[in-house]
């Protein structure tokens, strides 16, 4: 008789004052969740809690009960703050007690640092009876109790996602075998509003009604999301691949950017690359915004030449051989400066293909012929030379975003 499979669902708790407060984004959080999903496993509760230790244990109590397993991060530091351990010694009725190890490899670093050994840092040092350390060099350990699976990670991102990694996923793996197992995939596109896709979309019968589809809008793209969940890793990615080939037909496959992590500075690098052409920047607005996102892509050598931040008026005449006039007759924020730049560019650097920003990103300079906001790009190739306006709203830092993701749509297009 084949065992019927089912969700594994737990719950996860962060833990501090400056994740309830906003002073920091609940990263912890976003980073568990993805992680737990892409190994089959879902959270039906996420709960974040201050420094307070009676709140601390309510939301264990009550979180343990109705879950099948658990995993908190945070309040596992040497300070008055950090409560997690008497939270969970209360909340489970357990001592806490000191683990030798961990007491001695913390003894051995305070002293190769010529720092005394405190009451604050033996604080460390003590853990509920029974839970087992997880990891060296950092505060963490491994609880089951009443046959549930407990982890008590730190709250510092790139320990918590170490022991997950290396503890929490393999953990939860071995327990429970019997579970389905999901795929999920993103398709990143461009060219649609959420509504328009939607609408598309609706118009199929897809062949799989078990492939979950959502929509998540990002600046100029649309992330569409597909889940399925079956047996194997195998039967969920055909089911999703099967809808994927659906939707792409709907859509166009030439508004895909890419899947996944395929971010569309990465869908550019490949095709400058496959072309064996070179990029050169002329950004204004952006202030290098641009290059960055550029450059944040590993091998981006290979075709990136350079960028130039060209801030005043003067430095656009100068770098990029922008004749003064134009700027005198048309101001900095135009068509013809924005076309001057990127042929500038492109000739000083002897490249092949050519990106230039010019606007105003505010929240001061807006005028009523040129708003804060107003903003053209330009892209150079052999065989092409368009300029696009735009009228981007938000803060400072979203119109310079949006402007650099518009750049690379447009370069994205004209490759």
């Amino acid at each position: 008789m084949t065992k019927e499979l089912r969700s594994i669902r737990g719950a996860l708790i962060t833990i501090g004052d400056e994740i309830l407060f906003g002073d920091i984004p609940n990263g912890n959080a976003h980073h568990i969740a993805l992680e737990l999903r892409a190994k089959g496993f879902r959270l039906d509760r996420m709960v974040t809690v201050g420094d307070d230790e009676d709140e601390i244990v309510k939301e264990l109590s009550r979180c343990h009960q109705e879950s099948a397993f658990l995993i908190v991060t945070g309040g596992l530091g040497p300070t008055d703050d950090d409560r997690t351990n008497d939270a969970v010694a209360r909340a489970f009725n357990r001592n806490l007690v000191l683990d030798p190890g961990y007491a001695k490899w913390l003894r051995e670093r305070l002293a190769s640092q010529k720092r005394p050994w405190t009451e604050q840092v033996a604080k460390m040092a003590h853990m509920p009876e029974g839970a087992v350390k997880l990891g060296v060099g950092m505060a963490g350990y491994f609880l089951e109790h009443q046959n549930i699976p407990c982890f008590f990670l730190p709250g510092v991102p790139h320990e918590m996602k170490s022991l997950v990694a290396e503890f929490v996923l393999p953990e939860l793996a071995e327990r429970f075998p019997e579970r389905l197992l999901q795929v999920k995939e993103v398709l990143r596109i461009e060219g649609f509003f959420e509504s328009e896709l939607n609408r598309r979309i609706k118009t199929l019968e897809l062949s799989h009604a078990g492939v979950e589809i959502g929509y998540l809008p990002h600046d100029a793209e649309v992330r569409l999301t597909l889940m399925a969940a079956a047996e194997s890793v195998a039967e969920a990615e055909r089911r999703v691949a099967e809808v994927e080939e659906q939707l792409i037909g709907v859509i166009g496959r030439e508004h895909l950017i890419g899947r996944n992590g395929e971010t569309l500075e990465r869908a550019v690098g490949t095709r400058l690359r496959a072309r064996n052409w070179r990029l050169a920047l002329a950004e204004s607005c952006t202030g290098g915004l641009l290059a960055r996102k550029i450059t944040l892509v590993a091998g981006a050598s290979d075709y990136f030449e350079r960028g130039v931040v060209a801030y005043s008026n003067q430095a656009k005449v100068d770098l990029l051989k922008v004749a003064a006039e134009v700027i005198a007759r048309h101001g900095a924020v135009s068509e013809e400066a924005a076309r001057a730049m990127v042929r500038g560019i492109r000739a000083e650097a002897g490249v092949e293909a050519a990106l230039a920003t010019t606007g105003i990103a505010g929240p001061s300079g807006g005028t009523d012929d040129k708003p804060v906001g107003r903003v053209f790009i330009a892209c150079a190739t052999p065989d092409r030379e368009v300029v696009a306006e735009h009228h981007f709203s938000g803060s400072r830092e979203l119109i310079q975003e949006r402007t650099a993701q518009a750049a690379l749509i447009l370069l994205w297009r004209n490759l």
